[in-house]
């Protein structure tokens, strides 16, 4: 995800009603004058709406729903990545010794 928006809110989105959906945040930020972004993510039906200030994502949670999303989420997930690599390694080496 984009650091210049970290602060992001999960949204489920059915094929029915999700143009829908989408118009409503759109018109519910332009008329708060609120920037966002909607980013893709890897789950079908599932969009992140992205906001520059966590008072955006709290007050877009509090009308819309979904689930706000951490901000540290791909350096958490890079840092237990390195974590069972060093694992391995080291018990790559206890082995080979």
């Amino acid at each position: 995800m984009t650091s210049h928006w970290p602060h992001q809110v999960e949204l489920k989105l059915d094929k029915v009603s999700a143009a829908e959906r989408l118009r409503r945040v759109e018109a519910w930020c332009t008329d708060w004058q609120i920037g966002f972004r909607i980013l893709g993510t890897m789950a079908e039906g599932v969009i992140r709406v992205a906001f520059e200030e966590t008072c955006f994502a709290r007050a877009f949670h509090a009308h819309f729903g979904g689930v706000i999303a951490p901000t540290d989420e791909l350096e958490t997930a890079l840092a237990s990545d390195a974590a069972a690599v060093d694992l391995y390694v080291r018990l790559a080496g206890e082995y080979l010794d």
